[in-house]
């Protein structure tokens, strides 16, 4: 597990994330093991917290087994947004996501047009995977541990 910090939050413009950033670094510590229990993907992944611009928490690159993840959300948001990045670092691993240009992805042999809108994003069969999966992993990790979930 690598733990990374964006400039802009270390010495720019965000730096009054920092605080978020390292509650983030915390969160995924503590639930480590259980990300490793839910989701099968390389445990060399790189936890990258960052803004993020636009409404969008955090994305999976898959070139540099990266997630970045945007700490200025809600506790839930954020361990959803991990566990649904998982989701994705798990397709990849597994051959079952690929990223095939700059309009398409491979899904299981076949290939995908992204699309361009958010009902598109949200159609995509990988897409409906993750969502569903980072929802359960949140709502099993919730019942068990609820004050994990408190900032600072």
């Amino acid at each position: 597990m690598k733990l990374t910090l964006a400039t802009s939050i270390k010495y720019g413009n965000y730096k009054h994330l920092q605080p978020d950033a390292k509650q983030v670094f915390r969160w995924i510590k503590r639930y480590w093991d259980d990300f490793k229990d839910h989701f099968d993907f390389d445990h060399d992944v790189e936890f990258h917290v960052r803004p993020v611009r636009g409404k969008t928490h955090g994305w999976y690159l898959s070139n540099k087994k990266r997630i970045e993840i945007d700490p200025r959300y809600s506790a839930l948001s954020v361990l959803d947004t991990i566990a649904h990045e998982l989701v994705h670092a798990e397709q990849y691993k597994q051959g079952r996501l690929e990223w095939n240009s700059k309009h398409s992805s491979v899904w299981n042999g076949e290939h995908h047009n992204r699309g361009t809108t958010h009902k598109q994003y949200l159609n995509r069969p990988w897409e409906i995977e993750a969502r569903l999966r980072a929802a359960e992993f949140v709502k099993d990790m919730e019942a068990r541990e609820k004050p994990q979930f408190t900032r600072h």
